[in-house]
C-alpha cells in the first residue's frame, strides 16, 4: 500500500538520513560531548559581556585584514602541506569585500572572500584570525569538493528511496522531490562533521601562528550572541554545529593542541 504524502516525507528524511549518516566521514572525528560540557558553554554564552567593537575606517579595515593574512599564511602553509586531505597548491586567494555583513565563505580553488562588516564587528585581530584560518582550513579538508559531492550522491539516493516509497505508479514531480530532499539532507548531514574539523585545524593554524586563543575565542561567543538560537543543544537540521557545542569543542581541542598530541609542525 503507498503511504500518504505526509507519511512519504518523513519516511523519505529518516531513511536518507540513516544512508547518508553512514557514509559520512571526516579525517578528524570529533567525540560526543557530555552535557555537562555543553552546559557550561551555555552559561558562557549568557554571561559574556562584549563591548561594542568602534567603528574602522576603511584603512583601519583593510590593517586588520593584511596583518591577520601575512602573520597567518606561512603557518597555514606549512599545516597544509602536511595535512591536506589532497594534493593541492598550499596558497590562497583571498579577498577583503565591502559588505555590511558579519560574514566570511570559502569557495573554488583555495578562495576566500573576508566580509569588511565582519572585521568591523571584532574587536581584536584574533578573533578575525580564527575565522580566516577556519575558511584555509575549508580548502585543507578538501570540503569544497566533499560538499558537491555529498549533494550529489544525496540526490541519487533520494531518488532511489523515492521510487520504493511512492511505488511503480510515482510521479516524476515525485521523484525529484525525493532527490531534492536527499541532496538537503546530504549536504546538511556531512557539513556539520566538517565545520567540526575546520574549527580544529583552525586552532592549530592560529596556535602556531602566535594569535592569542582566548581572544580568538570571542569569536565563536559573538557568534552565539547574534544567532537567535543560541541556547538550542540539538543541530541535527542546521549547516553548522549549535553554538554551546562549538565552544565546548574549541576548550577540548584546544587543550589537544597545546600539549603537543595533536598537529605539530616544528
Amino acid at each position: 500500500m503507498i503511504l500518504s504524502n505526509k507519511k512519504n516525507m518523513k519516511t523519505l528524511i529518516f531513511i536518507s538520513s540513516l544512508f547518508l549518516f553512514s557514509c559520512a566521514t571526516v579525517d578528524f572525528a570529533v567525540e560526543e560531548l557530555p552535557y555537562e560540557e555543553i552546559k557550561e558553554a551555555q552559561i558562557l554564552i549568557r554571561t559574556t559581556e562584549f563591548q561594542k567593537p568602534t567603528n574602522k575606517t576603511t584603512q583601519e579595515i583593510e590593517e586588520y585584514f593584511n596583518d591577520v593574512i601575512e602573520r597567518l599564511t606561512p603557518y597555514a602553509s606549512k599545516f597544509c602541506e602536511i595535512y591536506a586531505d589532497n594534493p593541492l597548491p598550499c596558497n590562497w586567494r583571498i579577498t577583503l569585500e565591502n559588505n555590511e555583513i558579519f560574514n566570511a565563505y570559502a569557495f573554488g580553488d583555495n578562495q576566500i572572500v573576508i566580509f569588511s562588516g565582519l572585521i568591523n564587528a571584532v574587536e581584536s585581530r584574533d578573533e578575525l584570525a580564527f575565522v580566516v584560518a577556519h575558511e584555509m582550513a575549508h580548502h585543507i579538508a578538501n570540503h569544497i569538493t566533499e560538499g558537491r559531492r555529498n549533494i550529489i550522491l544525496g540526490q541519487l539516493a533520494g531518488a532511489t528511496i523515492g521510487a520504493l516509497v511512492y511505488g511503480s505508479n510515482a510521479a516524476s514531480a515525485d521523484i525529484q522531490q525525493a532527490a531534492d530532499i536527499g541532496g538537503l539532507v546530504g549536504n546538511l548531514r556531512y557539513s556539520r562533521s566538517q565545520e567540526n574539523e575546520a574549527d580544529l585545524f583552525s586552532l592549530a593554524i592560529l596556535y602556531h601562528s602566535g594569535f592569542d586563543l582566548d581572544q580568538a575565542k570571542f569569536t565563536l561567543l559573538r557568534m552565539a550572541n547574534l544567532s537567535k538560537q543560541k541556547e538550542k543543544r540539538s543541530s541535527f537540521f542546521d549547516s553548522h554545529p549549535s553554538n554551546p557545542e562549538r565552544i565546548a569543542y574549541f576548550d577540548k581541542h584546544r587543550e589537544l593542541i597545546e600539549n603537543g598530541e595533536l598537529f605539530i609542525l616544528d
